[in-house]
């Protein structure tokens, strides 16, 4: 264990952060939330989880229905206060190498094509959705859900499922309603997030060659506009639209606002800070995100919800004790505290002195 802090003070830390986290799991005593957070924060999948919080595996299972419940983004609330925020959308595959898909299960897998493996595997499509606070470059994630194309929704309805699911766009739309009391400055996503419903006020994000802006009464392809910014029309919204050449060696790019007054400069800075929630994915697929393959619908979004809440854990306590490592070695730095504490049932109930 580091010796920047005393013991003591490290034990306070994860004390506050897991009774923090812990507010929005409603559905669960506060002793079994505790255990199964921690073993969240170090067990990557439901039985390593119950190990390491001491728990029947059968109360880890059904305390994952529960965590589909749970609402992170009022802990993010809290942490942010009236803090300006970048909202940030995007996506993942969350791959689950055990489970059944043909080529949709009705738990929400479906097969893709892994390019990191460089072959075929069973994933469930996840939104991810995070804050960027703006005064001290945190970020969090507020919301992640499983969702599902419309194809695919089409295919399950073919086959006589029950359908249940969301698209993402509809998923997105619906949790936005839940932003009050968040200060969100600006939202921003890719061009695959673009549509009617999405260009709302503070929105910036990018459009793909192909789509079609209006300009002077003509529809044009922004891939015939050179090098420049312009103040077009896009599926009824007007729209800055930023146009660059090479972008970072990436090729042409078109970027847009729907905030008129934005400059380039913060057309750009906005999206850069949009790859952030690439940091947040990956600390989250650290912590085991990927570990669960369940049959059910609730309780692979139960999991996930777990994943995410832990997590939240991880960075509380990373915050408040200054420390600068990513969420694997923190995990094993927590897992020390507790075993040192002889374990995750008697972490809350004993006081160290320094």
């Amino acid at each position: 264990m580091t010796e920047e802090l005393t013991r003591e003070e490290y034990y306070k830390a994860l004390e506050k952060a897991v009774n923090e986290v812990i507010l929005s799991m409603t559905g669960t005593r506060k002793d079994v939330a505790k255990r199964l957070l921690l073993g969240a924060v170090v067990g990557r999948n439901a039985t390593e989880i119950a190990q390491e919080a001491e728990m029947d595996y059968e109360t880890v299972l059904n305390n994952l229905d529960k965590a589909a419940q749970a609402k992170l983004i009022e802990i993010v609330k809290k942490l942010v206060g009236d803090h300006p925020v970048l909202l940030i959308i995007d996506d993942t595959h969350d791959h689950k190498l055990y489970a059944r898909a043909m080529p949709v299960s009705r738990n929400g897998a479906q097969i893709f094509y892994c390019r990191a493996h460089k072959r075929f595997e069973s994933a469930i499509q996840l939104l991810v959705i995070g804050v960027k606070d703006l005064v001290n470059n945190q970020i969090y994630v507020i919301h992640i859900i499983a969702y599902i194309p419309r194809k695919v929704e089409e295919e399950l309805k073919r086959r006589g499922e029950e359908v249940k699911f969301k698209t993402k766009i509809d998923a997105l739309l619906e949790f936005l309603s839940s932003l009050s009391g968040l200060n969100v400055k600006s939202k921003v996503f890719d061009s695959w997030y673009v549509n009617s419903r999405t260009l709302q006020g503070n929105t910036m994000g990018e459009l793909k060659s192909s789509a079609r802006v209006v300009e002077g009464g003509r529809s044009v392809p922004v891939g015939e506009f050179p090098q420049g910014e312009y103040l077009v029309e896009y599926l009824g919204t007007p729209i800055k639209l930023l146009v660059i050449d090479d972008y970072k060696g990436y090729g042409r790019r078109y970027f847009f606002s729907t905030d008129l007054n934005d400059t380039a400069e913060d057309i750009i800075t906005t999206w850069e800070n949009r790859w952030d929630i690439e940091v947040l994915i990956r600390e989250l697929k650290a912590l085991g995100l990927e570990g669960g393959s369940f049959l059910t619908w609730v309780r692979n979004s139960g999991f996930v919800a777990l994943k995410a809440l832990s997590l939240l854990v991880v960075q509380y306590f990373k915050y408040s004790t200054g420390l600068r490592l990513g969420a694997k070695r923190l995990a094993r730095l927590i897992k020390s505290i507790y075993r040192e504490a002889g374990g995750i049932k008697k972490l809350f109930k004993r006081r160290r002195k320094p």
